[in-house]
């Protein structure tokens, strides 16, 4: 299936993902989760979903952080429980990294209650998103959507997530209408910055790797505040930059409108309007900040594809291919 077309059937994609993960979930006790150090951890797209699910476990009082998988895998003493996130559950170094660990209690969030990383798991909650593409769409968000209803076991905090798939729907409408002037604007970049703070910059880790993936253009994610010290001296009129945000993130959007450096603006702040390089996209405000997470990735996403279009990149399948990254399904 193309990238563009699991973009489009996300509606359906987190509608299957929520009704399987309340499912599994509702037949598990996972409070004792909830306790202790949590880490989130995960490899690429994953770890970039760990970035935004660890900060909505901060906003809920717990003590939870971020790691890279590959952190991991010394088997340390470092957490009381390990969220773990992979798509297909083969993520060799998330795999690792679980097996290693010498008393941690664990829960995997992925597509497969068989994979490698589901039975190295202490509980499993199965994402039912059904195709995706490269680079991953329904993949990521059925993971967001998954792991925030991990958050409301292990916390005993409940959210609604029933609007979800509704959310999908409105936002890649009024995203899809502000691609034309994002073409136009992003054309021939010879790279682009993503840019948000908090759970936010798991947001922009997540499409700086869609860029790279898809359109092949050098693309990086920073935090809002470090971005302010070096990082966004190098943006000019020939690159461009992708902002995440409701406070610092407008003024730095202001701030690159000034050099002529074309930047989109995913924000909920209603007063904020495009400039001549700066395109604004409004999207719903949420306290939950994997919700707005999800809310917030449906642009980056249809900017891709866009950018993949323009390249003569659409659906061209990756150039590096890897051998050691995924456990086999004959060695699982």
């Amino acid at each position: 299936m193309s990238y563009r077309s699991t973009i489009a059937r996300q509606t359906e994609s987190l509608r299957d993902s929520l009704e399987a993960a309340e499912a599994e979930i509702a037949g598990q006790d996972m409070s004792a989760l909830g306790d202790g150090l949590i880490a989130v951890t995960g490899i690429g797209a994953s770890f970039a979903a760990a970035v935004v699910v660890a900060g909505e476990l901060q906003r809920r009082g717990r003590r939870a952080f971020a790691i890279r998988s590959v952190d991991m895998m010394d088997g340390l003493d470092l957490a009381d429980t390990v969220i773990a996130l992979s798509h297909r559950g083969r993520s060799v170094e998330t795999v690792e990294a679980l097996r290693r660990l010498p008393n941690a209690r664990s829960i995997a969030v992925t597509n497969d209650s068989e994979s490698p990383l589901a039975k190295a798991a202490t509980h499993h909650v199965r994402l039912a998103n059904g195709s995706d593409a490269t680079p991953s769409s329904t993949g990521y968000t059925a993971t967001l959507l998954a792991a925030g209803l991990v958050c409301d076991a292990i916390t005993g905090q409940p959210d609604d997530w029933s609007a979800v798939p509704d959310l999908a729907a409105s936002v890649l409408a009024s995203a899809g209408e502000r691609m034309e002037r994002l073409g136009r604007l992003f054309a021939e970049r010879r790279a682009i910055d993503c840019v948000g703070a908090g759970s936010s910059l798991g947001t922009a880790d997540g499409a700086s790797l869609l860029i790279r993936e898809a359109a092949r253009i050098p693309a990086s994610a920073y935090d809002t505040r470090h971005y302010l010290h070096g990082p966004m001296e190098s943006m000019d009129e020939t690159t461009g930059v992708v902002l995440f945000g409701r406070g610092r993130e407008i003024e730095l959007a202001r701030n690159l409108e000034t050099i002529g450096c074309p930047s989109l603006l995913v924000t909920s702040d209603e007063t904020v309007a495009d400039g001549r390089s700066m395109t604004v996209l409004r999207v719903p405000f949420f306290e939950n900040r994997i919700m707005q997470g999800l809310a917030d990735i449906f642009a980056p996403q249809l900017l891709a594809a866009t950018l993949s279009d323009a390249a003569g990149l659409t659906d061209v399948k990756f150039r590096y291919r890897q051998n050691d990254t995924k456990i086999p399904a004959q060695a699982a």
